[in-house]
């Protein structure tokens, strides 16, 4: 965005104490669009209550690591290999890298978790072939109704490892079969158990190296008390 007169020193210098007074509404009209200019860049100014809050944080990049400041945190862009990165240094000076080629830095390092984790279970709904879609969650279920056949699940991440649980109805019996772009140990028994309502849970891995879903183990009945 291009500013009617650009902020300086000679900018600040204006109205001079030479000038007449009369002048001086002006001036203030002047400073008025000027400031405006600048503080809507990143702030609302829309006339209403919300004049003042932020829209935006727009951060331009530093050429080196600012210094640290007493009681003070200090969030910063700094260029990377041609991308603007985000960066934070406290007041000790310690010096964090948030970013990195488009994610969260989180996920390139290694880290210790305090607390548990989990993510959602997806169902999939019935039908005689499925594909789950892989970037919704890590855990699926999907109650049987007739024979399935488990086709490759979509959207996939190398390493990313899913487990699928199958439901008998109170008929039993259903039958599950792998499409033609899963592998695995043929030798296994991957026969779902047959029991009206029986519950089994499938594992599978992702190769990213063979662009492939391996089918690792699938556990049988697993809704019995122990």
């Amino acid at each position: 965005m291009a500013h009617t007169r650009t902020w300086n020193a000679a900018l600040e210098a204006i109205p001079p104490n030479t000038q007449a007074a009369s002048q001086g509404a002006e001036r203030i009209r002047d400073f008025k669009l000027d400031f405006r200019e600048r503080f809507e860049l990143d702030h609302i100014m829309d006339e209403t209550n919300d004049d003042g809050y932020h829209k935006t944080v727009t951060l331009e990049e530093q050429g080196s690591n600012p210094g640290n400041l007493a009681d003070k945190g200090i969030l910063f862009t700094k260029e990377v290999s041609s991308r603007a990165e985000l960066f934070y240094i406290d007041d000790a000076g310690n010096f964090f890298r948030l970013t990195n080629v488009g994610k969260a830095n989180v996920l390139n390092t290694i880290n210790l978790w305090t607390k548990g984790q989990s993510i959602t279970e997806v169902q999939v709904t019935y039908a005689s072939t499925i594909a789950p879609d892989a970037s919704l969650s890590n855990t699926f279920w999907v109650d049987l109704t007739g024979n399935i056949i488990l086709d490759q699940p979509t959207n996939p991440n190398s390493g990313q490892v899913l487990n699928i649980m199958f439901k008998q109805d109170a008929t039993g019996s259903r039958t599950l079969t792998f499409g033609v772009t899963l592998y695995g140990n043929a030798g296994n028994d991957w026969a779902l158990s047959t029991d009206a309502n029986a519950i089994d849970l499938l594992t599978l891995y992702y190769d990213g190296d063979a662009s492939r879903w391996r089918a690792m183990s699938l556990s049988k009945d697993i809704d019995n008390a122990l």
